[in-house]
């Protein structure tokens, strides 16, 4: 349970029931995402159970549940109405249903409810040789899919990566599993270690101008910025080129302003855009890499931490000493 000011603690509750099409999930693992770290974004909701990037096994299925007891399966914590002017755009994540969704109390504890709603339309069963581990890392996978078909990534395409923490890897994965040739841009030796394991030409120079002469006169289809530093953003923006995307993947505080020299992307027609998490198409084809083997979940995920250890697991996320950080709830 999440109290606000960086407080975290273990809580009991009682241990939810299934009411009809609804499961009850007995968690075994679940990632910790940036924005369970994001003070501005929890704040205002807190208290609560954060996690919303679980693995488990059915232990309750009410009637007319669309699986059975014992399924291993993922969950997806938002879904969308698939009838609304929003789902009928393919633009799932700006549904009112996608936003009011969500499962019962989070993905850091024990056993959680799935509404029917989330039953029915995107928990996923998962296939015997994906272990646990590895089938957290669909829902931030998914987000970074849902975000490049946006920005319309295809075989042949120069895509450049701003920052290679988790999520930047993942961008650098699915763009490989697409055809793309990545350059990843990561000051720290090791993260620019692991982006070259992932696939990316990581340069030890760690300039946009380096980038650049790589690129050369086209510049990049797509920049995805995985950084909310301003520095990042304007060097993406410089590096995008004719018809180029830039695409801001971590949102800077709201109210925060940035400045940005919007003339110097005038004349190329750069668009800048931003993705928010994912849809039920999204989430399967996240399994499908992950199953197809297009992702080392080993190169993503540094620490698998206990439950019982959760503020460890938290102090670790936001440190630099990590990259995906899992909580184990088995």
């Amino acid at each position: 349970m999440y109290h606000g000011a960086g407080r975290i603690e273990l809580t009991e509750l009682p241990r939810p029931t299934a009411g009809r099409g609804e499961l009850v999930v007995q968690v075994t693992a679940c990632g910790l995402c940036g924005s369970d770290l994001m003070d501005w974004y929890q704040e205002p909701r807190a208290p609560l159970v954060l996690g919303h990037e679980p693995v488990g096994i059915i232990v309750e299925a009410g009637a007319d549940a669309p699986l059975a007891v014992g399924v291993r399966v993922f969950v997806h914590h938002h879904v969308p109405c698939m009838r609304c002017v929003w789902c009928q755009r393919g633009r799932h994540t700006l549904c009112p249903t996608f936003r009011a969704t969500r499962i019962d109390p989070g993905g850091l504890a024990e056993f959680i409810r799935v509404p029917a709603e989330n039953a029915r339309l995107d928990v996923l069963e998962l296939p015997h040789e994906l272990s646990d581990l590895a089938a957290t890392l669909i829902e931030p996978l998914a987000c970074v899919i849902r975000g490049q078909a946006l920005a319309g990534i295809g075989a042949g395409d120069s895509v450049v990566v701003m920052g290679t923490g988790a999520m930047g890897l993942l961008e650098i994965y699915a763009a490989r599993a697409l055809g793309a040739e990545v350059i990843a841009l990561e000051p720290r030796d090791d993260r620019r270690a692991l982006a070259r394991r992932a696939g990316a030409r990581a340069l030890d120079a760690q300039t946009p101008a380096a980038a650049a002469d790589l690129l050369g006169p086209d510049g990049a289809r797509a920049v995805f910025v995985t950084s909310s530093s301003a520095s990042a953003i304007a060097a993406g923006m410089a590096l995008a080129g004719p018809a180029g995307v830039v695409q801001l993947f971590a949102p800077p505080t709201p109210g925060e302003l940035i400045g940005l020299d919007l003339g110097s992307v005038w004349s190329r027609e750069v668009r800048i855009e931003s993705s928010y998490s994912a849809g039920p198409e999204d989430t399967r084809a996240a399994l499908k890499l992950l199953c197809g083997g297009a992702v080392d979940p080993e190169v993503v995920i540094s620490h698998r931490i206990p439950l019982a250890e959760v503020d460890r697991a938290f102090a670790l996320a936001r440190s630099i000493d990590a990259m995906k950080v899992v909580v184990d709830i088995s």
